[in-house]
């Protein structure tokens, strides 16, 4: 081995650091002690190396802010990592993790632990790290019911450390650190771990909610304005000595505008008045404890149209932040059936700064994606980002990541758009495959671009793409409107999808969207389980667990909601036994994948997806079972022995008429078995 040319580094290499004491860093010298603990073995080669890390907070003349270099001695015995600022040193650190140890950025979401080495031979060439494209960059952990119960080595805690490293290792520097949380220990694990953080829209200056501090109070800004300041004072003294990016504005109490709980604010100009007033308020507040303080405001939603309107008067500086669709799009959302889809651009020669809140992951109650990836391809994703940033909004891109897990593939894609400014979406999938599995990168290649093929296009437009909430949340409604109307009034909380049709033809509706994409669903779902096998590697594991199972949830939801429909079909022509067979046929789907959910390869994800609570699976089982006892009563009561009789018993003994029955009556899934055994 040849080791006179270059900088070795190996399990007798010394991490130090030199600079103030700071949380970020000791937090990740601690993190790269782990991984080379990981990495090397027993070495026999005898020289000893030191890994410097240097914070020269005078060097901001030749470093931007979150840049680091490296350099060498002469005699290749020092590696001197040199930033000016905390993040810097923490990116430099994470640079030396994972381009000479060899550990992944998503290392603990998706399995990947760094090979054993003896020895890593480093050649001497100075390094200047990039500036990237976008200035605040990160994630908010929002709707993030799996993690916030589900532990690792029985602490939830070390969840969210790994939320926060990932993060940092896709160079990312910000977080809302959880959506409508009470306890800050995630926000002061994020700031002790280095980041900025910033604040939900619908929770201001990060302050605690009004409704629930004063209950017993009317949450109106007109009424109980010095309640309101104080709580938001409170929440800047606790959060000063931080860096914070202060999200300011008003939409209400929880994620809705508050104009839906005081209708007195009836046109759209007193609620832009409102929305400035308290916003002048915030910004004064923030400016007596901190100097030059960043500060953000979400035009989300509705606020954009006020915005649009000339309706909004922002403090001079504040990052004004357009949200995408929900689904990517660079548009307002759609709530309810109201969709607008009002540009969430701003004009080319509008004054900045501006920025982004981008969605991987949404939460609608119609057709969005929690459980599974977003359902539009990273090509659409980079081409949005892409055209925004040529609107020059570029100073602040955050992200709405759910739970990491269910969707590494985009909150990849992001990171590398928001560090370079774009992707090449072909090299961004064949580099993907062939880090995460490098045994069958070109089957992997050609089953993800064939899921991206197989989604449903729900409407007319590009983004009107399904995630899973599209079966289930379409079930439950439509099995309420079923039993509440008994099949004859239109389920108008659908409309948004099909306009407003009478309940027949809803059915209809979805049943030839998912029929059309059914057939696709399943051939995927084949193939992969042939390249999943036994799940014995664990390039298979992590196909099973980050894609199967994904590809599982979308062909279940087709079938289920298809041979739902059928059963709706049959129960108009009062064919109660074969509607009630066909509500079976879907709970069995939807059983797939419930039972897909609690599998794990692995004794570490056991209980990951427990609190699904949002999709909520296991909901859609219990509505289907409703339908078909409903169905059996209208069929089988009010005995529940009429079918056993019909079909299950012998002629001779069927025609005996001496006691209605001779055992008690078969309970649901026994009768749906031996029914079916008979078919």
């Amino acid at each position: 081995m040849t080791t006179n040319k270059y900088f070795i580094l190996n399990n007798q290499t010394c991490l130090e650091y030199q600079g103030p004491s700071l949380n970020g860093v000791k937090h990740f010298l601690q993190v790269l002690t782990r991984d080379k603990n990981k990495v090397f073995q027993e070495s026999t080669t005898p020289k000893n190396t030191t890994v410097l890390f240097v914070l020269d907070e005078h060097n901001h003349k030749e470093l931007n802010a979150e840049q680091y270099t490296i350099h060498f001695s002469e005699d290749l015995s020092e590696m001197k990592v040199t930033a000016a600022d905390e993040l810097g040193i923490i990116y430099g650190i994470l640079h030396v993790s994972e381009q000479h140890l060899g550990v992944d950025k998503f290392w603990f979401w998706n399995d990947c632990e760094p090979v054993s080495k003896e020895v890593v031979e480093i050649a001497p060439v100075p390094f200047l790290s990039e500036i990237p494209k976008v200035r605040y960059r990160g994630w908010f952990v929002n709707d993030e019911v799996l993690i916030s119960v589900w532990k690792y080595e029985d602490s939830n805690e070390m969840v969210w450390e790994m939320v926060f490293e990932a993060l940092l290792r896709c160079r990312g520097n910000m977080v809302i650190p959880g959506t409508d949380i009470e306890n800050p220990v995630y926000k002061n694990i994020a700031i002790n771990m280095g980041l900025w953080v910033t604040h939900h829209h619908a929770e201001p200056l990060g302050a605690q909610m009004f409704a629930r501090v004063y209950p017993d109070k009317k949450a109106s800004y007109v009424e109980n304005k010095d309640l309101f300041q104080q709580l938001w004072k409170d929440a800047i003294i606790e959060q000063k000595d931080a860096k914070i990016i202060w999200n300011i504005g008003f939409r209400g109490q929880g994620d809705r505008p508050f104009w839906v709980d005081d209708p007195t604010f009836d046109t759209d100009e007193k609620r832009g008045a409102l929305i400035s007033e308290i916003m002048r308020d915030q910004y004064e507040l923030i400016s007596e404890y901190q100097d030059d303080p960043i500060c953000c405001v979400n035009l989300y939603g509705e606020v954009t149209e006020l915005y649009k309107k000339g309706l909004l008067e922002l403090p001079d500086g504040v990052i004004k932040i357009w949200a995408d669709s929900g689904y990517g799009k660079m548009v307002t959302r759609r709530q309810g059936d109201h969709n607008p889809r009002v540009s969430s651009l701003p004009s080319k020669n509008e004054i900045g700064p501006h920025g982004i809140y981008y969605h991987v992951t949404f939460y609608d109650l119609q057709a969005s994606n929690h459980l599974t990836m977003l359902p539009n391809t990273t090509t659409f994703v980079n081409n949005e980002l892409v055209q925004a940033f040529e609107h020059e909004m570029n100073d602040f891109l955050i992200v709405n990541c759910g739970n990491i897990r269910p969707h590494l593939y985009f909150l990849d894609a992001v990171s590398q758009i928001w560090h370079q400014g774009e992707i090449n979406s072909v090299e961004f999938l064949s580099e993907y495959v062939s880090r995460y599995y490098p045994s069958f990168p070109e089957g992997m290649n050609r089953h993800i671009n064939h899921y991206f093929d197989a989604v449903i296009q729900y409407g007319d437009l590009e983004d009107e793409r399904a995630g899973e909430q599209f079966y289930h949340f379409t079930i439950r409604k439509l099995a309420n409107q079923w039993l509440a109307s008994l099949g004859k009034e239109s389920a108008r909380n659908l409309f948004w999808a099909t306009g407003e049709l009478d309940l027949e033809n809803q059915f209809t509706w979805f049943k030839t969207k998912v029929e059309e994409k059914l057939r696709q669903w399943g051939k995927l779902l084949k193939n992969v389980k042939a390249l999943v096998g036994e799940a014995d590697h664990i390039e298979q594991k992590r196909v099973h667990d980050q894609f199967l199972i994904q590809v599982q949830i979308h062909k279940n939801g087709c079938k289920a909601l298809s041979c739902f429909s059928k059963a709706f079909e049959q129960f108009q022509k009062d064919e109660y036994l074969a509607a009630y067979l066909l509500v079976h046929d879907a709970m069995q789907e939807v059983k797939e994948t419930m039972e897909m959910m609690e599998k794990t390869t692995s004794e570490k994800w056991v209980g990951f997806y427990d609190n699904d609570c949002l999709t909520n699976v296991s909901l859609t089982f219990y509505a289907l079972e409703t339908v078909s006892r409903f169905l059996r009563l209208l069929g089988d009561g009010p005995s529940f022995y009429q079918w056993e009789k019909k079909y299950l018993t012998s002629a001779a003994e069927s025609s005996v008429v001496l006691l209605t029955n001779k055992t008690k009556q078969l309970m649901d899934m026994e009768l749906v078995e031996r029914l079916k055994d008979i078919q």
